[in-house]
């Protein structure tokens, strides 16, 4: 009868199995410094690859998870760890080779929003609690979110997402489209126009909540435009020359492309008494509730607004102020119709060759 209290002997084909686990899911030098490179504030905005630069990592608005190099050597540790003492490689988020162009549209589409109603003069807390029923409500929901940075009070760049679903859940593929376009290069940020620069639909496996940088399984498109006076899009290692586009699929450095600040956050945030209700208004068409934040707020800037829909209890617009510089981003909580879905789509471009 074996030893129960003794653990079982590891053979040298465990530990190659690790090992080899351990470079699929643990992540590359290279990860690791681009991850480094990008660490900063939640709003730094991207800006193109242009000629004659070194190529370099654009940097997403609801980028890459921040880590140090300590993080990298933890989760090495830890995974070789695992297999040695549980056997076999650790777990993993299995994921398809193939994913499909576009999600079905879930039986539950089309449904009323939940509405957990305050009252006419809500407290902080009880519109907290409204807005983070309602986003919990709103999981299954397509999230289109618009972003505009100003300066001076000129446009100058501007960003447009979708996500679906709002609120991924670990082992469910999630769909993500960005579309990002800037002045071009060279053009006078005091009166050129913005220009559609680059296009990326991003769907992947989403993976267990983890502190450290993870891999799944994920399909990357990237439409590069020409015309823009970049010479390239870079994400990772992938680069797209300008006037082309391309397609990849494998195992990838995670993204959480979740649309942010999330609705739960500014709920916690308005029930800490980071934000104060400072009136009612119109806006897009419905009444709203108008917030500030207070001076123990996370955003920087001064002054930071939020919008929170008195529908349907969902965030509508936040503005934030830092200087010359001003953002405007704008929430639309969609029904997953297959209409809606269909945005997810990244279009190619006529006579845009495939690269890559």
């Amino acid at each position: 009868m074996e030893d129960l209290g003794r653990a079982p002997a590891r053979t040298e084909a465990d530990l190659r199995a690790a090992l080899a686990e351990l470079g699929r899911r643990a992540p590359s030098a290279d990860d690791v410094v681009s991850r480094l490179r990008e660490v900063g504030s939640r709003r730094q905005w991207r800006s193109p690859r242009l000629p004659g630069q070194p190529g370099r990592v654009l940097t997403r608005r609801r980028g890459w998870p921040q880590l140090i190099v300590g993080a990298a050597a933890a989760v090495t540790a830890a995974a070789v760890t695992v297999a040695l003492t549980l056997g076999g490689s650790p777990s993993r988020t299995g994921g398809p080779d193939v994913f499909p162009a576009l999600p079905n549209p879930p039986a539950s589409a089309g449904g009323p929003p939940v509405v957990v109603s305050p009252g006419h003069h809500p407290s902080a807390t009880s519109l907290a609690r409204a807005m983070l029923t309602a986003f919990n409500a709103a999981a299954d929901d397509l999230v289109y979110e618009t972003t505009a940075g100003f300066k001076a009070g000129h446009l100058i760049q501007t960003d447009q997402s979708w996500s679906w679903p709002a609120v991924p859940s670990a082992g469910q593929l999630q769909y993500v489209r960005d579309a990002f376009s800037a002045i071009p290069r060279g053009a006078s940020q005091a009166i050129a126009s913005v220009k559609l620069t680059e296009d990326n639909g991003y769907t992947t496996v989403v993976p267990r909540p983890s502190p450290y940088l993870q891999k799944e399984h994920a399909r990357l498109i990237t439409v590069c435009y020409a015309g823009t006076g970049q010479t390239g899009c870079g994400w990772g290692r992938f680069n797209t020359p300008a006037g082309t586009w391309s397609q990849h699929t494998g195992v990838m450095p995670y993204i959480d492309s979740t649309p942010s600040p999330r609705g739960a956050d500014l709920a916690r945030q308005i029930a800490r008494g980071q934000w104060r209700i400072v009136g009612h208004t119109r806006l897009r068409g419905q009444r709203a509730i108008k917030l500030a934040q207070t001076r123990s707020g996370t955003f920087q800037g001064h002054p930071v607004i939020l919008w929170v829909s008195t529908a349907t209890y969902l965030p509508l617009r936040m503005i934030w102020v830092s200087g010359k510089f001003t953002e405007v981003d704008n929430w639309y909580y969609l029904p997953p119709s297959k209409a809606n879905l269909a945005h997810l789509r990244v279009p190619i471009p006529p006579g845009y060759p495939r690269s890559g």
